[in-house]
């Protein structure tokens, strides 16, 4: 998998325009958030089955744009999430 993981801003709205500006440097390829002891962004050729529950703030950017994680994607992670019982 060709992807790259990069530390960002501290806040979320910077973040978010980072993630904008990462998104049209690398186009074709999606950025997404998470956080883990920070945010990162995650520069990937295809979204993680799991995108959707594990980014920050239910986006993700390809292109310079943001846009909203749709239903079935975040079907599809509900799907490929094992349930505990």
């Amino acid at each position: 998998m060709d992807a790259n993981l990069l530390e960002v801003d501290k806040t979320y709205k910077d973040a978010c325009e980072t993630a904008q500006k990462l998104s049209l440097e690398h186009a074709g390829k999606y950025v997404t958030l998470f956080t883990c002891f920070g945010i990162f962004a995650f520069i990937s050729k295809s979204l993680d089955v799991q995108a959707p529950s594990d980014s920050l703030g239910g986006y993700y950017w390809l292109n310079g744009k943001r846009k909203p994680f749709t239903k079935a994607q975040k079907i599809a992670d509900d799907l490929a999430t094992p349930m505990l019982s």
